[in-house]
């Protein structure tokens, strides 16, 4: 008998809250399905989880017999890497199941009224926001290749690309990100491929002095001009499976080399610091605002997750830079709090009561940085569980701010450090504890970030790169609780490596079990406060001044 497995996966916002499908098939009835969240992902690692969910099922379950696996994206769109095609062909090399690669998405064909790809004007990041030029970037890229000894690098990571030309456009939600693809040569004939009616000719003829641009549409002629006799470089990892075909049908010498831009842009020149830490101080400006407000003015009758997500927002674009959120914002009351990746809808939305634990994780695309940062407040009075949980996940975040550590370290060295108070009462949460941000970028950066060694791999954490400090604990169905800042990573005169705080708002006094913390802890966060005031107080109203001096005051 022979089983048919379709599988799918997708995430919102790429990276985003990310979901896979699974579903088996035998005589054109379903006989087993497989939905479940996967926390952070992109587009293609939900797919190719997706892949991996349904190959293990049908592996381990002998009463299946001789599956066929019919996996709709994996070929036909070539989102799959090179890495995940051979981890798939290993899987089956002791089975009698086949992987057969089909040229229709099976999605597309059941789903009404698609959205179709949008292009957006592009525009220029320029160099005052950037700290360095398009061309100075170029160039660090043709000493990679003379170092590499090769001819071309193709680089296809559309953050990438946008960082290295200094090029941004609006086609992803939340993300300033171009579709684009970029061809690095020797020669100095690189080829930009994108929507060339999405650039204005202004920007188009000074791209043009560097670099040729050619319509997205042509892309599989990107290849055509490069001859047997030189090399290309790409990273196996991350390129699609489409361009590693073309480059094996070209017959064109290929060498596996890690993308230098992701690095590169991980480590923020000096220009990009100092819009960062000046992005963040207007944007504590709204979320201390908003917070003012939501203690004190606000309305919980006739309030709810999304009307309070839109009182901030609408602060938020009152900011001098602003350009857009960062990702969609988590609102979320209760025991919807307890989802650490929660998103509202209008369908789904809950309304304020006279006692509620409130969650909040937003930020903005600034043209000097980007932000994201979580509180939680409560409007009521808090229990002692949840003083004592919100605590414990206090001493963590400080516990991580306070760590001096050797240059070499890497994030799943130092993770738990935030998981050691709630650990001790055998409590923990499910998801990193840091990840990196970019600069008017994507809010979730590789490569750096903060991790157990079981959940991700993970690269030395370097001067210059921006992390989040984000310990939180969820009890399901009940409430959450997470406390986020930004951090940058320094080096002191010691020659180790600590962490700047770059976020500036109150965390909830009202939360907090002052007698479980040391004198260590109360000191960090009595500073913190102090400085949050004096940072602040220049742009707040008296009334909200006023408020944060007191919501300020030494523990």
């Amino acid at each position: 008998m022979k089983y048919k497995v379709f599988c799918d996966g997708a995430s919102r916002s790429n990276p985003g809250e990310a979901a896979i499908g699974v579903s088996i098939e035998t005589d054109g009835k379903e006989i087993h399905t497989i939905s479940k969240t996967i926390g952070i992902a992109s587009n293609n690692e939900a797919e190719y989880l997706a892949l991996d969910s349904a190959l293990e099922y049908c592996l381990k379950n002998d009463s299946l017999g001789d599956p066929l696996i019919a996996e709709d994206h994996i070929y036909a769109f070539d989102w799959a890497s090179r890495k995940e095609i051979e981890k798939v062909k290993k899987m089956l090399e002791n089975s009698t199941s086949q992987l057969q690669l089909i040229d229709k998405n099976f999605v597309d064909l059941i789903w009404e009224n698609q959205p179709k790809t949008q292009y957006t004007d592009i525009f220029d990041h320029p160099t005052s926001f950037a700290g360095q030029s398009r061309s100075e970037k170029l160039d660090i890229l043709k000493k990679f290749l003379d170092q590499n000894e090769i001819d071309h690098y193709f680089v296809s990571g559309l953050d990438n690309i946008a960082w290295l030309l200094n090029l941004r456009a609006d086609d992803i939600k939340y993300t300033p990100l171009l579709y684009s693809y970029l061809l690095i040569s020797k020669n100095n004939k690189h080829s930009l491929y994108i929507k060339e009616s999405s650039m204005p000719e202004i920007l188009k003829k000074e791209i043009q002095t560097l670099i040729n641009i050619n319509n997205i549409e042509n892309i599989g002629s990107i290849f055509n001009n490069i001859n047997s006799s030189e090399s290309i470089g790409l990273d196996f990892n991350s390129t699609t499976y489409y361009f590693l075909d073309l480059l094996r049908k070209q017959k064109i010498n290929t060498k596996n080399l890690a993308n230098p831009c992701i690095l590169l842009k991980a480590i923020k020149n000096e220009t990009e610091l100092d819009g960062a830490k000046k992005a963040h101080i207007r944007d504590g400006v709204s979320i201390t605002k908003y917070i003012y407000w939501l203690k004190n003015i606000m309305d919980p009758k006739s309030n709810d997750e999304i009307s309070v997500a839109n009182h901030l927002e609408n602060l938020r674009r009152k900011n001098e830079l602003f350009h857009s959120l960062s990702f969609d914002t988590i609102s979320a009351i209760d025991k919807n709090a307890a989802l650490p990746h929660y998103r509202v809808t209008e369908e789904g939305k809950s309304s304020f009561s006279d006692n509620n634990i409130y969650l909040v994780d937003s930020g903005g695309q600034y043209f000097d940085g980007t932000t994201d940062i979580t509180r939680t407040i409560i409007l009521g009075e808090a229990t002692t569980e949840q003083k004592d949980r919100f605590t414990r996940v206090l001493k963590g975040h400080i516990a991580l701010s306070n760590h001096v550590f050797e240059k070499g370290t890497k994030g799943t060295d130092i993770d738990y450090l935030a998981r050691k108070s709630l650990q001790e009462i055998n409590l923990d949460y499910d998801h990193g504890t840091g990840h990196g941000i970019g600069s008017f970028l994507s809010v979730h950066e590789a490569p750096q970030r903060i991790a157990k060694k079981s959940m991700f791999d993970s690269v030395e954490l370097l001067p210059g790169m921006i992390l989040s400090n984000e310990p939180g604990y969820y009890k399901e169905n009940e409430y959450g609780i997470r406390t986020e800042n930004l951090v940058v990573i320094n080096e002191n005169n010691n020659k180790k490596l600590y962490f700047e705080n770059i976020s500036w708002c109150p965390i909830d006094l009202d939360l907090i079990d002052s007698s479980m913390l040391d004198q260590i802890e109360r000191h960090w966060l009595n500073k913190y406060h102090k400085k949050v005031y004096y940072t602040l107080e220049t742009y707040l109203e008296k009334r909200e001044k006023d408020w944060l001096k007191e919501v300020t005051s030494e523990v």
